[in-house]
């Protein structure tokens, strides 16, 4: 039996992560305006994290933030810092607030992953539980004086308790995280039980995202079925939802004059002060604006152009093959790995912001690839077993 100070410790943490990720996942539907958000959460989790990342690295485990696998993502956040200085009214303190939030968020996934792995997993799915209690209580309120034909958000109403009414991008990717980690928690312990809760708080999670988009819904339902599909006896069959994604996909990702993204292809416009509605542009010298590509591909050429995008693609990229390198068993700890697909899937048809202190998007971008880059710290990656022989 572990030191009655470890099972505190273990209890306190777990309590601190459920309440973190609880307000994280929801904090899109619960908060008015971004400041005291962003006040919140940082207050709530962040600084705790950069506290905790900051002792581990101090204490030894230096690797949960050098090791080779982040490098991709290093280099995407330096390139993005380093394209303001050819960007039109760059915001730097915003930008240097959401680089460290990240590399904060990326150490603490990795060090829970090697010392809580359960407690871990279990604050996410409680967080999750949380956020579609919430994404409940606003579909409720909303379709109260709304008729059920319309789209979620598509219409302004006077949801229960003043709640934000979203842009349907950011009510897309605020839940799709939270939905995918129900449905692995759900493979994992079963139908009944805490596995049915789970279930259905994922069931609750596909129907928000219908409601809000039938078609990018659609291709979230096709590629949970997908992945559900790949760690059964008869995963040959897989293809068939995941092809029916796919041309979902391709159907809502046209995104009409590309050229427009393309002025300067290999550095693009700088990491620039965009707003949801357009972007910015410079050509010879002349300011251009254009509206949103909402497709966060468009919107990486735009700004970072395609060493940005090559640097994005890396860093999912990167993790992947070093797991498949690895031989790592895909239908154990999934939770850390399902919301990859479907995130990099959603972006086509969303992808609002790239480089902005915690919103709606981290959950379909940072969040997604924090966990995968979670699943690769170990113990004997992070401290190797030492060659010494005991006297």
């Amino acid at each position: 039996m572990p030191p009655i100070n470890n099972i505190m410790q273990d209890r306190w943490l777990r309590w601190w992560l459920t309440l973190s990720f609880a307000v994280m996942f929801s904090a899109a539907f619960l908060f008015n305006s971004r400041i005291p958000m962003l006040n919140v959460v940082d207050f709530l989790f962040f600084l705790p994290s950069l506290t905790l990342v900051t002792r581990a690295v101090v204490s030894g485990d230096h690797r949960l933030l050098s090791s080779p696998v982040l490098i991709p993502l290093y280099a995407l956040l330096g390139w993005a810092l380093l394209s303001m200085s050819w960007a039109e009214e760059p915001n730097s303190s915003r930008t240097v607030r959401a680089v460290i939030e990240i590399i904060a968020m990326v150490g603490l996934f990795r060090w829970l992953h090697l010392y809580y792995r359960h407690t871990f997993k279990q604050a996410l799915a409680n967080g999750a539980l949380c956020s579609v209690i919430v994404a409940t209580a606003v579909m409720v309120s909303y379709y109260t004086t709304q008729p059920l034909s319309s789209p979620l958000f598509s219409e302004p109403a006077n949801l229960i308790f003043h709640l934000p009414s979203l842009d349907p991008p950011s009510a897309l990717m605020a839940m799709l995280a939270p939905t995918f980690i129900l449905l692995a928690q759900a493979k994992d312990e079963g139908s009944s039980g805490k596995g049915g809760r789970r279930l259905a708080g994922a069931i609750v999670g596909f129907v928000f995202l219908c409601l809000v988009s039938l078609p990018l819904g659609a291709m979230a339902v096709m590629l949970g079925l997908t992945l559900l599909i790949l760690d059964s006896r008869h995963y040959r069959f897989s293809i068939i939802p995941f092809m029916a994604a796919l041309t979902i996909l391709l159907i809502q990702s046209s995104p009409g004059t590309t050229s427009n993204y393309l002025l300067h292809p290999w550095f693009g416009n700088g990491l620039n002060l965009e707003t949801l509605n357009e972007v910015i542009a410079r050509q010879d010298d002349q300011l251009l604006t254009f509206s949103h590509p909402r497709n966060l591909y468009l919107l990486l050429l735009h700004t970072l152009g395609i060493t940005g995008l090559l640097f994005f693609l890396a860093c999912w990229l990167a993790p992947l093959a070093s797991l498949y390198k690895r031989g790592i068993d895909w239908s154990q700890d999934r939770v850390f790995t399902i919301s990859v697909l479907p995130a990099l899937f959603m972006l086509f048809g969303t992808g609002a912001f790239l480089l902005r202190p915690f919103m709606s998007s981290w959950l379909c971008i940072w969040i997604p690839l924090a966990l995968l880059l979670a699943r690769l710290s170990e113990r004997d990656i992070i401290r190797p077993p030492s060659n010494n022989k005991p006297y």
